[in-house]
């Protein structure tokens, strides 16, 4: 079984490092004579490495060599990522990606491709790198009716959340933190404003409730607005502040959204720290499943790339999609605002006294958090939705929201 490695970074040298160290372990795992990579696409020479005298630049010696069984990509972004994944796959080609945003942007017409070339498209490492999420809701759970998901999918928002929380480090000192110890990338956007965690909860949403779902019908909200005082706030009060992407369907529509949520300190998910990723999955037959590890680095998410290529030496004469759902579907996403029932809210008045008694009278009773010695007035409510909630903040007069956040 010969494989072409797409991207020799961090997770394609890895890919390769595992090959290359077990590959014979490989190939009586999977009943092949022999697991090697034969080529490795990347714009580097990649000179005075173990790599170099396999390095080529052009994707048409892939394509065309009818020895490569499967075309491992690790490029990142969609182009020319979902080209090469298209001819690789129309030559004959399995293919497997870790690159979330390909599978989440493209996955629909990728899918197709395979089913139309009777090859397989596998990508369980584009969701919480090492962590066999996908692999799990595929097949260990597929006698389940999944009814919903939440789960930590960003260990860099995660890294920086513990930090406030457990040093009372503020959101700058973290984000610094986390890039000086290279969990966190020099522009850490797709991070911090929710985006790589979007991505990999629209892939979950298409895998559990069977319908393709694209990241910007997810409802996303990142970590920036987060204070010391928030999180300080709902410690006090017995909750841990994580970025959770969840979903869950409901009379044939799907609710899903990426924000900033108080979880008890209860919650098993509460305690889930620094870089680590989990997944709580819920099912008719499953009452709860929670997966948790390192969502990302590179033997992990490796680990699981090179678990997708021998899966496709196993199903190389049967040619059964392991990874698949349907085609979009328009109207199908619910409004994930009107789930919601508790939120924490801080905002300011000049007169905490007063304000705060109209709060109360507004809401009918709130769990008063602040303790009225500052300008800052902190509670925990219930409204049945968003656009409730918002209705009885307006008519709370004197009072100006700062901070709001579900309370799950």
């Amino acid at each position: 079984m010969k494989i072409a490695v797409l991207g020799c970074g961090t997770v394609g040298s890895g890919v390769v490092d595992l090959i290359d160290e077990l590959g014979s372990v490989y190939a009586k795992r999977c009943s092949q004579k022999s697991v090697e990579v034969k080529y490795i696409l990347d714009l580097r020479d990649l000179k005075d490495t173990p790599y170099e005298t396999r390095v080529i630049h052009d994707i048409e010696s892939i394509i065309n060599d009818g020895e490569i069984d499967v075309v491992a990509e690790m490029m990142g972004g969609t182009e020319p990522a979902f080209t090469f994944c298209m001819r690789a796959m129309a030559a004959g080609k399995c293919v497997v990606t870790s690159n979330k945003q390909l599978v989440a942007e493209k996955g629909e017409a990728l899918m197709a491709q395979a089913e139309k070339n009777d090859v397989a498209f596998m990508f369980g490492a584009s969701v919480c790198g090492g962590i066999p999420v996908l692999r799990n809701i595929f097949s260990c759970l597929s006698s389940n009716k999944t009814e919903s998901f939440s789960g930590i999918l960003n260990g860099t928002t995660n890294y920086i959340l513990t930090k406030m929380t457990e040093e009372k480090s503020s959101f700058e000192a973290a984000l610094s933190d986390a890039q000086k110890k290279g969990f966190a990338e020099k522009d850490p956007t797709d991070d911090i404003e929710g985006f790589d965690a979007a991505r990999k909860t629209a892939i979950l949403c298409s895998a559990c409730f069977g319908s393709h779902v694209y990241p910007d019908e997810i409802k996303t909200k990142g970590i920036t607005e987060i204070t010391l005082e928030d999180v300080t706030y709902l410690k006090n009060a017995g909750f841990a502040v994580k970025l959770i992407g969840r979903g869950s369907v409901k009379d044939g529509r799907i609710y899903a959204c990426v924000a900033p949520a108080a979880l008890s300190e209860k919650d098993i998910l509460s305690g889930v720290r620094g870089v680590l990723n989990a997944v709580f999955i819920k099912g008719n037959a499953m009452p709860e499943l929670m997966l948790s590890g390192p969502g990302a680095g590179k033997l992990p998410t490796a680990s699981d790339v090179v678990a997708d290529i021998l899966e496709c030496a196993r199903l190389k004469f049967k040619n059964e999609p392991v990874y698949s759902w349907s085609e979009h579907r328009d109207g199908i996403m619910g409004d994930v605002d009107l789930s919601e029932k508790r939120f924490y809210v801080r905002g300011f008045s000049n007169d905490t006294e007063k304000t705060t008694a109209r709060v109360r009278e507004a809401f009918g009773g709130i769990k008063l958090l602040s303790d009225g010695g500052a300008k800052d007035i902190a509670f925990i409510c219930e409204a049945d939705g968003r656009s409730v909630l918002n209705d009885r903040l307006d008519s709370a007069d004197g009072f100006v929201p700062v901070s709001v956040i579900p309370v799950l």
